[in-house]
């Protein structure tokens, strides 16, 4: 599997292509569309279809513009031709993602895990996590994603959607001893909950 990183967007955002050397995806859409087709063609790739992380406007640059399959949880509120739940699969060819969901930073966040790389885009950034105060956002629900993020192997490797941390990617055994947040109890994100 190969990993090419985009970074730009309107806050550092990562944006990234996956490929088996034939057919690829797009996850996390959050640079133009015309950067990622010079990159595709270059690579003489095929691409399958592209994964919104959730809906924030900065993650969803150009999305009406694809002309593949777009999927997005279920939730979304978003227009998506694929709407995915929380343990189902996404694969191209090699290549296979469990979607979690992942609400707290945006009710319709998801991540894909392969075994060892888990694409997080907002939920969990490098010693940090997704805002829980933005409309939309679930405080109560964060505590219990990043436990569900926690208790994954160590070895593996996070791939975040904005270049915020010390370093670009890091694993989850590194984020366990430098990420506060993961020890964060669900009392501590409850002081986000907007009150109506």
């Amino acid at each position: 599997m190969n990993i090419k990183t985009f970074k730009g967007g309107y806050d550092d955002n990562f944006t990234y292509i996956i490929d088996n050397g034939k057919e690829c995806i797009i996850i996390d859409p959050a640079v133009p569309l015309t950067q990622l087709q010079e990159y595709i063609k270059e690579h003489n790739l095929q691409l399958k279809f592209v994964v919104m992380m959730h809906s924030h406007r900065d993650h969803i640059v150009d999305l009406d513009k694809y002309k593949v399959p777009v999927y997005g949880h279920e939730s979304t509120k978003i227009q998506i031709t694929n709407p995915v739940k929380d343990n189902d699969e996404i694969s191209i060819p090699n290549i296979t993602f469990k979607v979690l969901h992942t609400p707290g930073h945006r009710f319709d966040c998801i991540c894909l895990f392969d075994g060892k790389h888990l694409f997080t885009s907002d939920t969990l950034f490098i010693e940090g996590c997704g805002r829980v105060d933005f409309e939309g956002s679930e405080p109560e629900l964060m505590q219990q994603t990043l436990e569900k993020i926690k208790n994954l192997p160590e070895h593996t490797i996070i791939l975040p959607g904005h270049d915020y941390g010390s370093t670009p990617i890091s694993t989850i055994g590194r984020e366990k001893k430098n990420n506060p947040y993961l020890n964060k109890s669900e009392k501590y994100f409850l002081r986000f909950k907007k009150t109506l």
